[in-house]
């Protein structure tokens, strides 16, 4: 039984490869320098927005864009061999923080042309953090641009269960990057790159306990999963059964 659900897997994650490859073949071939990249480190790094992920990339990887690909495209890009062996690790941060670090950074204009205009159509009635959360932030909206995705949406193959062999933590950034350094055996520094403009002040500052509820419904899937408090003093127990998992 075992076995014949080992093919079925196999056949269709190689049926939805095959799709892609043919019905979108520019996308196909533009991920083809990242592809030799990371086979070449038998690794694939999911880089959610705002987790410090182009310092990351970066700094393993050199001038290589990672881009903001799911779980669930690299398995459509890499064979059923290739995705299962690959050693695939991501960053993630409190929620409540990622909130607000978006919000201000589209605010700004976000990263290219793209962002500007959608922040422009979607955020600029919008003149502070609470005007934003009251009335945008809701589970349609937040899956409209890539930075307020709920990061499970880049984690999980399937629901509830996140499909990477390591999650490391942006409020632990330094010391589990060197663990990814080792693990990959690269002699790599972490970079500060692409640091958002000083928000002036802590985020829990930002909230409201109307605002607070909102969120926390909203990306109720990430806080449960990823283990995350709004106040960030569950991260010693974070980092305790993550390791302990590994152990």
């Amino acid at each position: 039984m075992g076995v014949f659900k080992t093919f079925k897997n196999d056949l269709w994650h190689n049926v939805r490869r095959l799709s892609f490859r043919c019905f979108r073949p520019e996308k196909f071939s533009g991920l083809q320098k990242k592809r030799e990249v990371l086979e070449k480190h038998r690794c694939l790094f999911v880089h959610i927005p705002k987790c410090a992920g182009i310092s990351v990339c970066r700094s393993l990887f050199g001038d290589l864009t990672c881009g903001h690909l799911s779980l669930k495209r690299y398995q459509i890009m890499f064979g059923p061999q290739e995705f299962k062996d690959y050693f695939k690790f991501t960053f993630v941060r409190n929620p409540y923080d990622r909130l607000v670090s978006a919000f201000f950074f589209m605010k700004k204009g976000g990263m290219n042309k793209i962002d500007k205009e959608w922040a422009e159509k979607n955020l600029s009635t919008y003149d502070s953090f609470d005007a934003f959360v009251k009335a945008w932030v809701n589970p349609k909206n937040i899956r409209s641009a890539l930075h307020f995705h709920p990061q499970c949406d880049y984690l999980c193959l399937v629901k509830d269960r996140p499909g990477v062999d390591f999650i490391g933590y942006y409020e632990n950034l330094e010391a589990d990057f060197q663990l990814i350094s080792r693990k990959l055996k690269m002699d790599s520094s972490l970079l500060s790159m692409n640091r958002s403009p000083a928000r002036g002040k802590d985020y829990r500052e930002y909230y409201t306990d109307e605002t607070r509820a909102i969120v926390g419904k909203v990306y109720a899937d990430d806080l449960r999963l990823l283990g995350y408090t709004f106040d960030n003093s569950s991260l010693p127990h974070q980092l305790a059964r993550r390791d302990g998992q590994r152990a």
